[in-house]
């Protein structure tokens, strides 16, 4: 029997477009579960991580040259006059990067001819290359993908002996840094910036904001982590009397998972209750869903709301979200209803659109049907 470590990422799900989904629970939220999923959850990859890391700043002229083995297309150049460019710095053996490389190709298919994509990866020449050919990923690799192992391109933008939090995503317009976060947001600012619409002022002032935001909210994670819920709960309302409108909409979601965090699961409830009557998007409920899963698996009163929020979120999405669908399958099988797991999972595999998710899903339908060795038990002691 195996037994993973969930650890809760909101990009790294494929779940985040512009302000985190679940409101803030996807801070911190982890439990010991198995599924294959786990390799899915396992890395940050959020534009909050971004920035937070070393590297050039917005407005700033981004560090060159640039130095790889090209593995697919060329390294293009970066610092021409009114060319539109996305960076980004992964590692193929990671999921977060490996995601990250999917939003790319989909961005670089979408955007042919206004928008050059080229990615850096530090692993040896034939291990990037090895990923490149590799049959799952050969039609999504529609970008320039670049070998980095004596870590050139990486010293040149991120300093010397630095190993940056991967994956890290950039755009540049005339090889001045325009925008930095996580790759499934890219795509719009790429718009914007390419078509000359993009404010680079208005940029570095919400970069600022958020920055100011996300050294708050590390603050009232590290109470909650040593136990200081109150004090962690009263510093949120604090920080939310203040906040922005985009971080205000995520003050809600986070108390939600404070209070998880602190067992006081009744009064969460109640916050999700709310949530629930005005989610801030379809895929908030499963961020709700997908905490308690990670948090208190055991409690029946939380189950049942978690049920109900991930089936809130499937059917807003039409059950056309292969995420949402997995979460609601651990929800499902947590609960002791493995044959409805075995289900909801096969029909998330069968929407899912990437490598990495489908194989989590096969597996976990391999766990739900007995046919694998599962981790923690649902409340009926099945497995």
């Amino acid at each position: 029997m195996t037994s993973s470590r969930w650890r809760l990422s909101c990009s790294c799900l494929g779940l985040v477009a512009g302000a985190a989904w679940i409101g803030g629970a996807c801070a911190a939220a982890s439990a010991s579960v198995g599924s294959a999923l786990a390799t899915l959850v396992s890395a940050a990859g959020s534009a909050s991580v971004a920035a937070a890391a070393a590297g050039p700043e917005l407005g700033q002229v981004f560090p060159g040259p640039l130095l790889g083995t090209a593995v697919r297309g060329r390294i293009p150049t970066v610092k021409d006059a009114g060319t539109t460019s996305v960076v980004a710095f992964v590692r193929t053996s990671e999921s977060a990067s490996r995601q990250a490389m999917a939003a790319l190709g989909d961005l670089a298919r979408t955007r042919s001819g206004t928008v050059a994509v080229v990615a850096f990866s530090d692993e040896p020449v034939s291990v990037v290359r090895d990923f490149a050919n590799d049959p799952s990923w050969d039609e999504r690799i529609g970008f320039a993908l670049a070998a980095d192992p004596t870590r050139n391109a990486f010293q040149t933008v991120f300093g010397r002996d630095a190993f940056p939090v991967l994956p890290q995503v950039f755009i540049l317009k005339g090889g001045v840094v325009q925008w930095r976060g996580a790759a499934v947001d890219a795509g719009p600012v790429a718009d914007e910036v390419a078509a000359g619409r993009w404010d680079l002022g208005a940029a570095k002032r919400a970069a600022e904001q958020q920055r100011l935001w996300d050294a708050q909210m590390s603050r009232i994670d590290g109470l909650a982590a040593g136990g200081r819920h109150d004090d962690a709960l009263k510093a949120l309302d604090e920080a939310c009397r203040s906040a922005l409108p985009a971080q205000s909409a995520t003050c809600s979601g986070r108390r939600f998972s404070l209070l998880i965090g602190a067992r006081r699961v009744a009064d969460a409830i109640v916050v999700g209750e709310s949530i629930l009557r005005a989610p801030a998007n379809d895929k908030q409920a499963a961020g709700l869903a997908w905490t308690i899963a990670n948090e208190v698996p055991g409690d029946k009163a939380a189950m049942a709301f978690a049920l109900r929020a991930a089936e809130q979120s499937d059917r807003a999405l039409k059950q056309r979200d292969a995420m949402v669908g997995a979460i609601l399958a651990r929800v499902q099988y947590l609960s002791g209803d493995r044959t409805s797991a075995a289900a909801t999972a096969k029909r998330a595999l069968s929407v899912a659109t990437t490598p990495d998710v489908r194989k989590a899903l096969a597996e976990d339908v391999g766990v739900y049907e007995g046919k694998r060795g599962g981790g923690d038990a649902g409340p009926s002691g099945t497995r």
